[in-house]
């Protein structure tokens, strides 16, 4: 599972001119636990066919991380910031330029860290809630390229599941 979540995070992190390479990389993997291909393929033929500027465009406006997801601006996304960082600090984990609520960053650190029990609890309370809410945000103002991205949110849905 390790590998797989770092591929989802790869997919997400920057698009990339090898983006449809990893998008087939982490469907083949997915595919190996269980998960339908047809989400990560529809993703990879919108790559397929959208131009390098409309990917790019997509991936600067990808919205709302985790947190905003969950809580919006307000103290509690700033708790939840301040605990994933603290959490980051102590296995040695850099979010970088990143807010740590970031899909990207909290799939990297998860593929990283090698306590189960954080693992779980970060998995169970953050980015399950957040990523189901992420999906039912159905591409309005608050994700605007939630359309585009949805399959392969789907796709990291079903992955978590199995």
């Amino acid at each position: 599972m390790d590998r797989l979540l770092e591929l989802y995070a790869g997919i997400l992190e920057s698009p990339g001119i090898d983006l449809v390479q990893r998008v087939r990389e982490c469907a083949r993997a997915s595919a190996a636990v269980g998960v339908p291909p047809g989400y990560l393929d529809e993703f990879a033929r919108f790559v397929e066919n959208a131009s390098q500027e409309r990917i790019a465009e997509l991936y600067g406006m990808t919205g709302p991380t985790l947190g905003q997801q969950l809580y919006g601006d307000g103290y509690s996304r700033s708790m939840l910031l301040l605990d994933l960082q603290k959490r980051y600090r102590s296995h040695g984990f850099e979010a970088g330029d990143e807010p740590a609520d970031s899909l990207a960053v909290l799939l990297r650190f998860l593929s990283e860290c090698d306590d189960l029990g954080e693992r779980e609890e970060l998995v169970r309370e953050v980015l399950v809630p957040g990523l189901e809410a992420m999906m039912g945000t159905s591409g309005g103002e608050d994700l605007p390229a939630a359309g585009a991205f949805m399959p392969l949110l789907r796709a990291l849905s079903a992955a978590l599941r199995e």
